[in-house]
């Protein structure tokens, strides 16, 4: 029974084509199409369109510590022939942790993967990596070249914990610091690396950890100049010494708090010359006066200026702390720095005498007259003194301030010292001028001026450095920049020191039992009270327990609430709360409260990671290597089209054809999701554009094999059609082996390759597939058409010499 063709066929394949050539045609060339078909595009790799790499070390220390509790206990119960449900459990326990330990990489790179779809980034890769015993995450960022975004984003380490007040430094603190410190120094004689501990220590309470440090000799913390003399080779080395930390004081100073503890640190770099920034004006000042030829440098204390020259006019228009430039004469200049300076102010130097009345302030108690009384004495001196008489003489009988018996004298004083009534009338009299009475809280004043008010001038304290030569202005000016930009530098020796400390002086807080793998789910809620936003914390069965027990042992304490290390909520408890819910106050509004929860939702990690190395690719760079790989791919594409056309005539204009057909396909898959209907693209990098060049001269492999044997049956004198036939079935096997023997080696290179060899693994398999379409299907077809044709006729077209007739 023959099986008839369906008519929908015909109309299917074009429906099909059609959508192809759609989505193959550029983004920005198909606005006129559905949504659907227009988000279709391109996914680039890291190398061909810029972008961030980092590499992230996965920490299972904690994990380590565990297990080896676990064995401990383990082992102490079995000592102890503990009931076997007690062991039992903690057995359970290891098992969880290790299961737990053998899926890390794949769990924390889910929640890598759940950062960086955050950050907008859908083609990046993630890729797993394994240096030694460390198991590490190599993280690709297509698009992002804000490196410091990406690290803030995707290796932030969300650890929720709570802990409790702990502020004494008491015997027992001291001894299990020292023991801890004991204990890592014990695993880096052991053979652990100094740079790894310390990364595992760095987010614990009371350890600071720096990495490569640099220090000249007057920076280095207290215990550290031990270090001075050592060489990479001296090996790690526990110090007693203490660290100096800026605070802030009630007045807005900064001190600087020491707190002691207990470094292990090693040398990285051995002492070596550098240049050492002179950041202080004076010192910098001080330096070019050593190295410059011509230079004095001379300091200034409280110099008044007076004089009308180019270097006090510079100061009188200077600001404490401004560095500048003067010329002094053709072949001298001057740098000067202003450290302090004292406006002048106006003084003027008076004489008074003081009639007190009862009642007014700091009146002896002898004085019994009445404020008319002392007003009509006071005018009545004022007459005397008018008429001639001497007003010291009369100061000295009358006045009843302490300045009477030197006849009035105040001596000199300046606004701002004498109580405003009195100021107001003084600093208005002329020379030798005698007020009328004058009233204040004291009594009433007759003031008389000695010597009239007068400015004084302002007071500055400068360092100044003196350039003589040829060229001092010039030569000034340019120092003067320097300094202001920071770029005198003199050469010191440097030493880079890797350390970790661990700080004697509690930190306020020590851990507790509750922390993140407890956690269930956080929420956005509002206050009831402030009606802020708040996150509400949900914890399991074991994690409501432990939060019961924490309140009910604090009540009237604090509670502190740190989120990757960072204290965010540190409430006081009221009472005991159960129910296994928490909340965590301090946010400023609802986005803050929002990204919070989200971040303890889907970043939580199993583990610590941190950063161990990064790679930025300019966007420009990427650019180039794109350019580069499509023009590469379109010249070898031409010349293959080319070579074909000349050596098969008709056959190769058809195999051309049907390269088209393949990069148009290709184009097209490479836009869409894996599968369709995944969420997946295949990401283009370097390696994959090399598999998709690959992949050309494959396709057009087969063509030529199915040609040769084309062919060999029109040499036969077969027709074209027979031919046809013949030549797909002879050459189907070595296309079929090839192909497959192609797509296995890919499939394996997927599987067991880096991100580099997995991308050139898929774009050549997916190349292998397609291009056996439109060998077998596309040119098979085109075939058939040329068949039916006139051209089959002339074997000449397909690079064939017609057979001969026979002779007789």
């Amino acid at each position: 029974m023959a099986i008839k063709r369906s008519k929908s066929w015909p109309i299917l394949t074009v429906v099909i084509a059609v959508l192809v050539i759609v989505i193959a045609i550029p983004q920005d060339k198909r606005q006129f199409v559905p949504s659907f078909l227009h988000s279709a595009k391109l996914h680039y790799g890291l190398d061909l369109i810029g972008g961030t790499q980092l590499d992230f070390r996965i920490s299972e220390r904690e994990m380590l510590e565990q297990i080896e509790a676990l064995d401990q206990q383990i082992a102490d119960l079995e000592s102890q022939d503990a009931a076997p449900d007690r062991i039992a459990g903690l057995r359970a326990q290891k098992l969880a942790i290790d299961d737990q330990q053998r899926n890390i990489v794949e769990a924390i790179r889910t929640v890598l993967e759940r950062r960086i779809n955050a950050l907008g980034v859908s083609e990046a890769v993630i890729t797993p990596s394994y240096i030694g015993n460390e198991k590490h995450l190599l993280v690709e960022c297509p698009g992002v070249v804000d490196t410091q975004e990406c690290i803030n984003t995707v290796g932030k380490t969300i650890k929720l914990e709570f802990k409790e007040e702990f502020t004494e430094a008491t015997d027992e603190y001291d001894s299990e610091v020292r023991a801890r410190a004991d204990a890592i120094m014990e695993r880096i004689q052991a053979g652990e690396e100094l740079a790894v501990v310390g990364e595992d220590m760095s987010d614990e309470l009371g350890v600071g950890y720096d990495n490569e440090r640099e220090f000249f000799y007057d920076e280095l913390f207290d215990g550290l100049e031990k270090l001075w003399e050592n060489d990479i080779d001296s090996g790690a080395k526990k110090i007693d010494g203490s660290i100096s930390i800026p605070q802030q004081d009630s007045d807005g100073n900064i001190t600087f708090q020491e707190i002691p503890g207990i470094f292990i640190a090693e040398v990285v770099k051995p002492r070596e010359s550098k240049g050492r920034v002179i950041d202080n004006p004076e010192l910098a000042l001080e330096h070019i006066a050593d190295i410059e030829d011509g230079a004095t440098y001379q300091t200034n204390d409280d110099v008044a200026l007076i004089n009308d020259d180019s270097v006090e006019n510079a100061l009188s228009e200077m600001s404490v702390g401004d560095i500048r430039p003067v010329s002094v004469t053709e072949e001298e200049a001057a740098i000067l720095f202003m450290r302090s300076r004292t406006e002048g102010s106006e003084v003027m130097t008076a004489s008074h005498i003081l009639i007190a009345f009862e009642g007014a302030l700091s009146t002896d108690e002898s004085v019994t007259r009445t404020a008319g009384e002392a007003l009509a004495l006071a005018q009545e001196l004022k007459t005397r003194i008018d008429e001639g008489e001497e007003f010291a003489d009369l100061a000295k009988e009358y006045s009843d301030g302490p300045s009477g018996v030197e006849g009035g004298s105040l001596g000199e004083f300046g606004r701002g010292t004498m109580v405003p009534a009195f100021e107001a009338v003084s600093f208005d009299l002329a020379e030798g001028e005698v007020s009328e009475p004058t009233e204040t809280q004291f009594g009433y004043h007759l003031i008389k001026s000695d010597i009239a008010p007068e400015k004084k001038p302002d007071l500055v304290s400068f360092d100044a450095l003196t350039i003589k030569g040829e060229g001092a202005f010039e030569r000034a000016d340019k120092f003067a920049t320097d300094i202001e930009s920071n770029a005198i530098q003199r050469d010191e020796d440097a030493i880079t020191i890797r350390s970790l400390f661990f700080s004697l002086l509690p930190t306020g807080w020590k851990d507790t039992t509750l922390d993140g793998k407890h956690f269930r789910s956080a929420t956005v809620t509002l206050d009831p009270t402030t009606n802020l936003p708040v996150v509400q914390i949900t914890f399991d069965a074991e994690g409501g327990e432990l939060f019961y027990e924490l309140t009910k042992n604090n009540v009237g304490k604090r509670i502190a609430i740190f989120v990757g290390g960072t204290l965010v909520s540190a409430p006081t408890v009221q009472t005991e709360i159960s129910g296994g819910v928490a909340v965590i106050t301090g946010s400023q509004n609802f986005e803050e409260a929002k990204n919070l929860a989200v971040d303890l939702n889907t970043g939580a990690i199993p583990a610590p990671i941190y950063l161990a190395g990064q790679r930025t690719v300019e966007a420009t760079l990427g650019a180039q290597a794109l350019n580069t790989s499509v023009e590469a791919a379109l010249i070898g594409i031409a010349i293959l089209m080319l070579f074909m056309i000349l050596m098969y005539r008709i056959l190769g204009l058809i195999a051309d054809i049907a390269l088209c057909a393949y990069a148009v396909l290709f184009l097209a898959l490479l836009k869409v999701p894996l599968f369709l209907f995944s969420g997946q693209y295949i990401v283009l990098t370097l390696a994959g554009m090399a598999g998709i060049i690959l992949s050309i001269g494959m396709a057009v492999d087969a063509n030529i094999l199915i040609f040769e044997r084309i062919k060999e049956e029109l040499r036969k004198g077969k027709m074209f059609t027979t031919a046809v036939e013949t030549g797909f079935q002879r050459a189907w096997p070595s296309i079929r082996d090839g192909n497959v023997s192609t797509f296995i080696t890919c499939v394996v290179l997927f599987l067991v390759g880096t991100s580099i060899v997995r991308g050139f693994a898929a774009t050549l398999g997916m190349g292998v597939l397609i291009s056996m379409f439109s060998a077998i299907v596309v040119t098979k077809w085109l075939l058939h058409r040329i068949a039916k044709s006139p051209l089959a006729e002339n074997t000449a077209l397909f690079g064939v010499k017609a057979p001969k007739e026979p002779q007789a």
